[in-house]
């Protein structure tokens, strides 16, 4: 069976952080488009497509404020993708290969790897997205951050409790009587 790299544990000393990223080998064509449709949302936002920006963050990183976040982002987005593809081809080569009708344990451990890949993807995706909103909850600043965190303002004038009605104080007690 196909071993595949364990992804790092929350917790675990991440690997450093290089200043501007290296572009994967080569980035995959997928079925879903995802890189696709993030490579053109970075062109829109920076204007340069990704190998003008990362020569841009590297040279003048001051021209493209959080390119070189968002280029790290994308390359562990295309990181992603990669190990979904792998993922995805062995399971596909086990299963035609594959001659009983219930699944065995290797074959669903091998579907539960391809399904943690795509949520791994689609979290570095988000990340990528949100990075790219500049109007995203929480990079905001005064009153729109107030407002899209939730944060309510005392009303403007104060209010008491209206007035309640006076109960006597030997009011007969209600129940059952004799």
């Amino acid at each position: 069976m196909r071993q595949f790299p364990k992804f790092t544990a929350p917790g675990s000393i991440p690997p450093p952080r290089e200043p501007v990223p290296t572009a994967p080998a080569a980035a995959p064509v997928d079925a879903d488009g995802v890189l696709e449709v993030l490579a053109a949302e970075v062109r829109e936002r920076f204007g340069h497509s990704l190998g003008d920006l990362r020569t841009l963050a590297a040279a003048q990183p001051d021209r493209a404020p959080g390119a070189s976040e968002v280029l790290r982002w994308f390359d562990q987005v295309t990181e992603a993708q990669l190990f979904l593809e792998d993922a995805e081809n062995a399971l596909v080569d086990v299963l035609v290969t594959a001659d009983t009708e219930p699944l065995t344990e290797d074959q669903m451990d091998l579907a539960a790897t391809v399904d943690a890949a795509v949520t791994v993807r689609d979290g570095r995706a988000l990340v990528v997205r949100f990075l790219l909103n500049p109007d995203a909850p929480g990079k905001q600043v005064g009153a729109a951050k107030r407002e899209a965190l939730g944060v309510r303002r005392p009303p403007a004038l104060t209010t008491s409790m209206p007035p309640r009605p006076a109960i006597p104080a030997s009011a007969p007690a209600g129940g059952v009587r004799r």
